[in-house]
């Protein structure tokens, strides 16, 4: 019995060292979750030409391979660029863009975007490089 006393508390602590250590990579996946989510939101306003859109897709987890796409270099990777300059696509810009947080660059130029620009985009604290020219948006 006396065994079993020492044994139950390093028992108990081993696995609560487990569960906490378990859970680091949910929250640090979240963001990246988070990143994909408002990635399909924002290609749910859009059509263009077949196969510019076509990696990105439900099937396809890993972001940082869709067209476009580029992620910071350490983990947990985020999106940190979206590059679709030239590529003939049209739609509205969904308010969904503001939950790409590390966005640093936006850049949509020359495509057939029309609607407003959201408000949301000015609450990306790290974008540096916007360019929405040569669409036909408003405001």
């Amino acid at each position: 019995m006396a065994s079993s006393a020492v044994l139950f508390p390093s028992f108990v602590w081993f696995l609560y060292l487990f569960c906490f250590l378990c859970s680091l990579p949910l929250a640090i996946c979240k963001e990246a979750e988070n990143d994909r989510h408002a990635l399909l939101c924002f290609k749910s306003r859009l059509s263009g030409p077949a196969g510019v859109l076509a990696s990105w897709s439900n099937k396809s987890f890993d972001v940082c391979e869709w067209h476009g796409i580029t992620c910071s270099k350490p983990y947990p990777r985020r999106v940190i660029a979206l590059d679709l300059e030239s590529e003939g696509i049209s739609g509205s810009i969904s308010p969904c863009v503001a939950n790409l947080t590390s966005i640093t660059r936006l850049q949509l130029s020359n495509n057939n975007f029309s609607g407003g620009i959201p408000s949301e985009i000015g609450l990306l604290r790290r974008l540096r490089d916007l360019d929405l020219s040569r669409n036909n948006l408003e405001g």
